[in-house]
């Protein structure tokens, strides 16, 4: 009986010790950051230039920005958590797109520690600098990927009659994504970032452009399909067949074009 005591014990003590590094160490799992492009990336979008927003928080933030072609929208582009949008800006760019990429605080360089309400702050931050450049709501397409999907549901509940809204695998919320992983903790009582884009995506007015891969081991395709089923008539999907989490640029840029660009 003391074997076995000691074995319990052993097994809880184990337990409890990864129960307490999944709660101290969740924002490296969720923001594990991004150090930004390169200078030869940077160059590779044609028109793209620097740019410093001021932070609510009395700092700024560094991006980048790209005027669009005559008649062409402009993308705000909320990018994931590893920032794996940039691949995607020169082929947006040959399309006219306008550009406005802000990273989060934490993220290339920029000043902070990222967390729920601090990309959200972001996000309100990229829209100033929008009315700044003088770019109006129904010019502008929010364009959210993986975890950026959840800023962009937030960011379209913002006043303005926004041309599109683009949700490039999406999830239900975070935390239930954190759930289905980590299905052996409580995790939904411990994660302090929830992204609850379930809660709100049906108050969305805008258009919804949803784009999935059926082979998509990060975010698995459940849930865009359950936010597509919640988004109602506003929301078009396109499930691309065998796409994983990162899908093809021309799919996604001929896509996002024929949505919400191009009109006869």
């Amino acid at each position: 009986m003391k074997v076995l005591r000691a074995a319990v014990a052993l097994i809880v003590g184990i337990y409890l010790l990864l129960l307490g590094l999944l709660w101290s160490m969740q924002e490296r799992l969720i923001f594990p950051g991004w150090s930004g492009p390169s200078a030869s990336a940077v160059a590779s979008v044609p028109g793209l230039e620097d740019i410093r927003i001021p932070h609510g928080d009395g700092s700024t933030r560094s991006g980048w920005w790209r005027q669009p072609d005559d008649g062409a929208p402009t993308l705000v582009i909320f990018h994931g958590n590893a920032g794996t949008q940039w691949g995607r800006l020169p082929a947006f760019a040959a399309r006219g797109f306008g550009i406005l990429l802000i990273p989060y605080g934490g993220y290339a360089g920029n000043p902070g520690a990222p967390s729920e309400p601090g990309l959200m702050a972001d996000g309100m931050v990229a829209l100033a600098a929008l009315r700044a450049k003088g770019v109006k709501p129904e010019d502008t397409i929010l364009y959210g990927e993986s975890l950026g999907t959840g800023v962009a549901a937030q960011m379209a509940l913002e006043p303005g009659d926004w041309r599109g809204v683009v949700l490039d695998a999406p999830y239900l919320s975070v935390a239930q994504r954190a759930a289905e992983v980590h299905w052996y903790f409580p995790v939904d009582h411990l994660i302090r970032h929830r992204f609850d884009t379930a809660s709100i995506i049906q108050d969305i007015q805008a258009p919804i452009l949803i784009l999935h891969g059926t082979d998509d081991r990060v975010i698995p395709i459940h849930h865009g399909e359950a936010v597509f089923a919640l988004a109602g008539g506003r929301a078009r999907a396109i499930w691309v067949p065998g796409g994983s989490h990162y899908l093809p640029t021309e799919l996604v840029v001929n896509a996002v074009a024929e949505t919400f660009a191009e009109t006869d």
